[in-house]
């Protein structure tokens, strides 16, 4: 049930600035307990914004269908002032030949304007008293009226996607964390549509990101993926439906490297949908996995066998022993996050420890230390520090690079003795014996 505050909370929310300015005396008559009042001037304030919203489809698109109910309405209003009538012929109007208001929406406002003329006119009950709505029924209207037309900008499906690309290729740079973006596209724009519009939207965007290759797509992929992402989200199980009966449509993806890698990310994390498409994309699919490193990193869906995606990892690690290979961050938190459990968790601790363990200089190892070793080494325990030292051991790119090293490994140490005390014997692990030495004698010094 929506309190008062919920109320003037929506109503901050209006879109134009005209009608925000005239629901404040709708706000203060339902506030004040005057519910009649509230309800002519709903209607009234409604029927503005209807009119302003279709002078701005008129002014932003040049909208025929808008251009001609404002034009028709006007000569209605020339040739009997007095009459009502162009009222409900601008709802009628709206609905049929815009999307402005769907059939709930104009049904709502009908029920507004039906409650308006009871409260607008001396209509007396059986005991001569004029109709009064309660205040649940004033608030449902309020309610209904802020949702399904106030708070909503004038735009239709095929034009909001033209806004969309414009504005957020703008807002590209502010909006560089999925957090930013989420927060951005949110109030922006999907707050404001109705879940129709935004599966819509969903559809152009599939087609944009990862079929389209050309100057403007290109250098927007990321941040319109994100919208994808976004509004993939929020109404996931109704779009693998509409995946699922469009399955030509979504299975016609482009073959070029970046724009599959792209697919394969997002793939990743909504995995399920890969078996919605045809067997075609499938197979681009899974040569992107086989040959690129986001496919392999990315790709763990195209078998669902995390054994083997971990075997994979590995070998992608031994099989790029050069200066220039490394994670990125986002990828090193992607594998760990592919399964919840603890025997996923200790096949992450292995995975960075190899990844640390292969570097091929000094800097590397520095490097993949800070990345990949710290800022996880509270996921470790005494079976995946075993494998970590073990791995020190082999390569003396980790275990000989000076300070450094030294003081990265007494983390290590530290971990242990905290998980473990003093049991663990360090006897056969002379190199990374040493680095703890080593350390000792730097303190003292």
């Amino acid at each position: 049930m929506m309190s008062e505050f919920s109320v003037e909370n929506l109503s901050e929310k209006i879109h134009s600035g005209k009608t925000k300015l005239y629901f404040q005396e709708v706000l203060s008559s339902y506030q004040n307990g005057n519910y009649r009042s509230a309800v002519v001037m709903l209607w009234s304030v409604a029927v503005c914004d209807i009119i302003y919203k279709l002078q701005d489809l008129v002014d932003l698109y040049d909208d025929k269908p808008a251009k001609s109910i404002l034009k028709e309405i006007t000569e209605i209003q020339t040739k009997d002032p007095k009459s009502p009538n162009w009222e409900i012929k601008l709802l009628e109007d709206t609905h049929k030949n815009t999307q402005l208001l769907d059939s709930a929406e104009y049904e709502n406002l009908r029920y507004v304007q039906q409650q308006r003329h009871l409260s607008a006119h001396p209509t007396l009950n059986s005991d001569r008293e004029l109709h009064t709505p309660n205040k649940e029924t004033v608030r449902a209207l309020i309610r209904n009226t802020l949702e399904g037309v106030l708070i909503k900008p004038p735009f239709y499906t095929q034009k909001i996607i033209d806004e969309f690309l414009v504005d957020i290729a703008g807002a590209a740079l502010a909006i560089n964390t999925p957090e930013k973006a989420k927060r951005y596209v949110e109030s922006s724009y999907l707050n404001r549509l109705k879940p129709e519009t935004e599966i819509s939207i969903y559809r152009n965007m599939w087609k944009l990101v990862f079929r389209v290759d050309d100057e403007k797509c290109n250098s927007n992929r990321e941040v319109n993926l994100q919208v994808l992402d976004i509004i993939g989200k929020r109404h996931f199980d109704r779009i693998k439906e509409m995946i699922s009966g469009d399955k030509d449509y979504y299975s016609h993806i482009s073959t070029e490297e970046t724009i599959l890698n792209y697919l394969v990310f997002y793939l990743g994390k909504n995995s399920s949908i890969y078996d919605l498409l045809s067997d075609d994309a499938k197979l681009k699919i899974q040569n992107n996995t086989q040959t690129t490193k986001t496919g392999k990193i990315y790709g763990w869906f195209v078998e669902y066998n995390l054994a083997q995606y971990y075997e994979n990892i590995l070998l992608l690690i031994n099989n790029n022993r050069n200066a220039n290979f490394k994670f990125k961050d986002i990828q090193l938190k992607f594998i760990l996050e592919v399964s919840d459990t603890s025997e996923w968790q200790k096949l992450f601790c292995n995975v960075v420890s190899t990844y640390y363990s292969k570097s091929i200089s000094y800097n590397q190892a520095d490097f993949r230390f800070e990345q990949a070793i710290l800022p996880y080494l509270k996921m470790f325990d005494v079976e995946t520090i075993r494998f970590l030292i073990e791995c020190i051991e082999t390569n003396s790119q980790v275990y000989d690079r000076g300070t450094s090293g030294y003081k990265d490994h007494h983390q290590i140490y530290l971990r242990l003795d905290e998980i473990n005390g003093d049991k663990f014997d360090l006897t056969p692990y002379k190199n990374f014996k040493t680095n703890l030495e080593d350390y000792e004698k730097y303190c003292k010094d």
